[in-house]
This record gives structure tokens, C-alpha cells and sequence, in this order.
């Protein structure tokens, strides 16, 4: 017979730790559920950027001239944009690559798409896409501050895991001990377990280099106001540079405008071919420190990119050894690429993305053990158990109008969702004093209004952009395949029809 690899625990000590898992998994389920759901879907968010512009020109290639072009056009949109923000200093333009086949330029809040001739050919502006992802990295709270919240949040879910692990020792040699044909508190103790068990080591590298990046914001903040006279960006320079060291690149000149640019993509595609241009940044545009950085990605490298600097008449000057310098400054490089999912292309993708929802399944799975057990031992919570309903399905629900309804009316879509998930959570306590449906109900129409939700989505889309390119099709289908699959499993009329079944005849 199999044995655990733990060793054998007091049965005190485990029901300690279950005790405290519980405790710190109420605390935490809710806002965890919303970090989790948006991050398996934002494995996708260079689809959805595609998708949310499916009509921009897509190619792999571009020639230095066409890309120099485009930075130079760019910069005289940056310049001439009355309404930049003070820290609105950069211009990023990323060139196209495999995974995202455009050319865009960008700063602040604005983005402007080229062709591969490096004309303009129009707004490149995500919204709905950004939506989504800041959703996942602050809550739509202040950056700095939802950052640091997220990152606590962090720091709790791998309590949970950690803990989860040692409660329950039997969890390995129980991986595969599935009881399809129980239900109700059983079957959820099952999947809750097996999603634990399987999404273990995934779900702790997650969790631990996402805490480390709100980490980072923590400690940048903390030094910046109390050790560099309020300069949050010091602590980074270890890491990221310093800006003597792009000046004694440049030697104290001026950026010696678009010869200099073109001059420095000729240099790095001469110096490194096999590595492809991630993006090219011009720093403090317009001003006396102006200088250009390119970075490159390198192959079979976890680092986001190796940057490359050049001086004030576009000559190769070094780089600032992201990819093989200190450990410290490759392990911080690398922590953005393995959190995300963004190596390996669309089969790490696809990993990413099912872990990432069994994880979310995991949680939810988690918190209805505990309302369904209380309800057994006579302490129901009816309130609270259709309020968890509405956070599990109404806010993949919310997420999907938002974009359904966002599209063609340009409605603020950070607005949209929390007004939904307000309406939804108040709605329900209101029906609530008219009827008495069950849980199970109330859990089978949100799935049917879910389905629905998704489903629109496309069909705004269709109906916003009428495209079929590629780019509208690789998330129109699986969504329009996605909603149907759960509208037609959660249909009312469906199990209505099974209830009455069951009802003996007179």
C-alpha cells in the first residue's frame, strides 16, 4: 500500500490546522476568487487585444526603416498631446513579433497602430483589455496601493496552500480518488481536494512570484519615502538602471533625432539577429535627457528581455545584462514571464490557463464545503450562500457584459462591472424576501444568465466590428462555444422538466 509522504501528524495538530485553514480561507475566499478568475483568463491578453481590434494591419515583419517611421511619428503624437500626464515621459513602440503580429506606439493612456510601411493606421487603444488586467493586478484600486493589496492577498493564498497541504497528509496517494457518484458536501470535499492536489506546485509559483512583484512595489515604497527623499523609483535601479548610467552611455547629449533611431535598430539587428526586438523605448521625450534603450528577447530565456543601450548618435553602446548578469537582476527579470505564462508559446498558454481555472474552481469549491456543512449541522446561511453564488457566477457574468456592452457604447468599463456586481448582490437579497428558491436554483439561472453573457459578447463584437480575421475569430469562436455549452447545460426549462419527472403519478 501507498504511503503518504508526510510524515504522520497528531491528530490535534491537523485539526488545528484545518481549523485555521478554514478560518483564513473565509477571510480571504472572495477577493482571492476575483485575483484567480481574471489571471487564468488574462493568460490571453495579447488575444484579447487582437480581438478587441481585430481590423489594425498584422504582419511579423518590418523593415528599420517602416519601424523608425513609425517611433518618429509617434514621437510627434507624444509631443503635440496636450493632455500627457507629468509621468507620461516614455514612448514605447513594440515591433511585431509572433504572438502579437503589430506595430504599436504608446504612452501613458494612448496607443497608435501602424502598417509595414510604418504609416499610421489607427487607434490602438485596449480599454477593455487593460479592464481586465488591472482587474487582476489592483482591483481597479489606486495602482500603487492595489498592488500592495494584491500582493497580501498573495501572501494569504499561500498560507491557505501551505496549510491545505499539511491538513490534509493523505493528499498524494488520495490524488486520483475521485467519487463521481456522490454529491453534495462529498463530492465538493472531492473536487476541492484533487484541484489542491493537482494545482500544488503551479499554484505556489504563481503565488509566490506574484507576491514578490507586490513585494517589490511594497519595498519601492517604502525605501523611495524614507530612504531616497520620496524617489520610488531608486530601488529599481539595481535592477532597471540608473539614469547616470544612460547619460554615460549618451555622454550627456541630446538623442540626434530620427538618423539616430534608425542608426540604433540597424545596430541591434546587426549585433544580435537572433534575437528579435521586443520594443524600443525613447525616454524623456522632449527634453535635454532624451535617450533610446531597445530591448531585445532572448532565446530559450525565462527574462522578459535583454535592453540595449545606445548613445546620442544611435551607436551600440552595451547592455544592461538582464539575461546574463547578477542573479538577482535575471531572477527579477524573469519573475513577470513565469508568473504570467508568457514563454513557451500557446501550449505554456493552454497550461497556464487550466490550472489557473481549476485553481479558481478550487476556491470556490472551498468556500461552498463550508456553507453546505453548516447547513447540515443546522446553521444554515442562505443570505451568504446566494451571495457566494452571485460572486462565482456573476462575476465571470459581469466581466462578459462589460465587454458585450461596453463595445458600442464606450461606456467606462470599470464603472460597468461594479455597478453590476452591486445591482447583482442587491437584486438577490431583495428576490430573496419575495421567494424562497433554493440554492441549487438560484446557482442554475445564474449559470443560464452566464452562458447568455458569454455568448453575447461575440455577437457584439460581430455586430461593432463586423471582422472576420483571424484576429476576431480565435476568441469570437471559443466564446460563442463557451456560452452556448453553458447556457444549454443550465437551461431552467431543462430542469424544470426533470423535476416534474420525478413526481409519482396520481
Amino acid at each position: 500500500m501507498a504511503r503518504s509522504i508526510w510524515p504522520k501528524s497528531p491528530p490535534g495538530f491537523v485539526r488545528r490546522l484545518l481549523a485555521g485553514h478554514k478560518v483564513l480561507g473565509l477571510a480571504l475566499s472572495g477577493i482571492l476568487y476575483l485575483i484567480c478568475l481574471t489571471g487564468w483568463i488574462g493568460v490571453y491578453y495579447v488575444e484579447v487585444e487582437r480581438w478587441e481590434r481585430p481590423n489594425l494591419p498584422e504582419f511579423t515583419t518590418v523593415s528599420p526603416e517602416a519601424a523608425a517611421v513609425a517611433i518618429s511619428d509617434s514621437r510627434r503624437a507624444m509631443l503635440a498631446d496636450t493632455h500627457r500626464g507629468p509621468l507620461d515621459t516614455d514612448l514605447f513602440v513594440g515591433l511585431p513579433t509572433e504572438a502579437m503580429p503589430r506595430m504599436v506606439g504608446g504612452w501613458g493612456h494612448e496607443a497608435r497602430a501602424y502598417d509595414a510601411h510604418g504609416a499610421y493606421a489607427g487607434d490602438a487603444r485596449h480599454d477593455l483589455t487593460h479592464f481586465l488586467t488591472e482587474l487582476h493586478y489592483y482591483l481597479h484600486l489606486p495602482e500603487t496601493f492595489g498592488m500592495i493589496v494584491v500582493c497580501l492577498f498573495g501572501v494569504g493564498m499561500m498560507a491557505l496552500l501551505i496549510g491545505g497541504a499539511l491538513a490534509h497528509p493523505r493528499m498524494f496517494r488520495d490524488a486520483f480518488s475521485l467519487r463521481p457518484r456522490k454529491e453534495g458536501q462529498l463530492a465538493r470535499v472531492d473536487v476541492h481536494n484533487r484541484l489542491g492536489t493537482w494545482t500544488l506546485p503551479f499554484a505556489l509559483a504563481i503565488t509566490l512570484t506574484g507576491t514578490m512583484i507586490g513585494l517589490a512595489q511594497l519595498m519601492a515604497l517604502a525605501l523611495g519615502t524614507f530612504a531616497y527623499d520620496g524617489n520610488v523609483l531608486k530601488p529599481y535601479e539595481p535592477i532597471f538602471g540608473a539614469q547616470s548610467e544612460i547619460e554615460a552611455a549618451t555622454g550627456g547629449r541630446v538623442l540626434q533625432g530620427d538618423p539616430a533611431i534608425l542608426k540604433a535598430i540597424q545596430q541591434i539587428r546587426a549585433a544580435e539577429p537572433d534575437q528579435p526586438i521586443s520594443f524600443i523605448a525613447v525616454h524623456m521625450v522632449g527634453t535635454p535627457q532624451e535617450s533610446i534603450e531597445i530591448t531585445t528577447k532572448p532565446p530559450h530565456r525565462l527574462v522578459y528581455g535583454e535592453t540595449w543601450r545606445f548613445d546620442a548618435d544611435g551607436n551600440l553602446v552595451g547592455s544592461h545584462n538582464m539575461s546574463d548578469g547578477p542573479a538577482g537582476r535575471q531572477v527579477a527579470a524573469s519573475v513577470y514571464s513565469l508568473h504570467f505564462g508568457d514563454f513557451g508559446g500557446q501550449p505554456v498558454k493552454l497550461i497556464y490557463a487550466l490550472l489557473g481555472l481549476g485553481l479558481t474552481v478550487m476556491i470556490a469549491a472551498g468556500m461552498d464545503i463550508w456553507l453546505v456543512k453548516s447547513a447540515s449541522k443546522g446553521r444554515p446561511r442562505p443570505a451568504l450562500h446566494r451571495l457566494w453564488i452571485v460572486l462565482v457566477y456573476g462575476a465571470p457574468t459581469a466581466i462578459a457584459l462589460t465587454f458585450a456592452t461596453s463595445m458600442p457604447t464606450g461606456l467606462n468599463p470599470v464603472a460597468l462591472f461594479w455597478s453590476q456586481m452591486v445591482i447583482l448582490g442587491v437584486g438577490l437579497l431583495v428576490s430573496m424576501r419575495l421567494t424562497d428558491a433554493p440554492a441549487a436554483e438560484t446557482s442554475r439561472w445564474m449559470r443560464f444568465v452566464l452562458g447568455v453573457s458569454v455568448l453575447a459578447m461575440p455577437a457584439s463584437h460581430l455586430l461593432v466590428h463586423g471582422s472576420m480575421t483571424q484576429a476576431a475569430l480565435q476568441v469570437s469562436l471559443p466564446l460563442a462555444l463557451i456560452g452556448l455549452v453553458v447556457a444549454t447545460t443550465a437551461l431552467p426549462f431543462r430542469a424544470a422538466a426533470g423535476v416534474r419527472q420525478t413526481v409519482p403519478a396520481e
